[in-house]
């Protein structure tokens, strides 16, 4: 194998393996009975994608406002794959604990 070859095969494995540890990671914090832990995640991701758009406009002198609206709008919105990917998980996750609380407010209603 050619060193290009094991760079790009390391390169991917780390980047499976950062990937399956947030998705890892968002599970664990969505399931903490404080809904906030779970929405740490999708936060950063959405700044990261606000930084970026920031970035891109800020390098974009002597073009027109469409060229502009789109050179940020791209970077932003694939910038939030990740968050709408994690808002997913968070949401899938705290259902359950949707539920329950609603069972709670049934049983509490018949007891009356």
């Amino acid at each position: 194998m050619s060193s290009s070859s094991v760079f790009v095969t390391t390169t991917l494995v780390l980047f499976l393996i950062v990937v399956v540890g947030s998705i890892a990671l968002q599970f664990f914090l969505s399931r903490r009975e404080s809904p906030v832990p779970g929405l740490v995640l999708p936060a950063l991701t959405l700044l990261g994608a606000l930084v970026s758009s920031l970035v891109t406009a800020a390098g974009m002198i002597g073009v027109t406002w469409l060229e502009a609206l789109v050179g940020v709008a791209v970077p932003f919105l694939v910038g939030n794959i990740p968050t709408i990917v994690l808002l997913g998980i968070y949401f899938g996750c705290r259902e359950k604990f949707r539920r329950k609380k609603m069972m709670d407010k049934m049983n509490i209603q018949d007891l009356e």
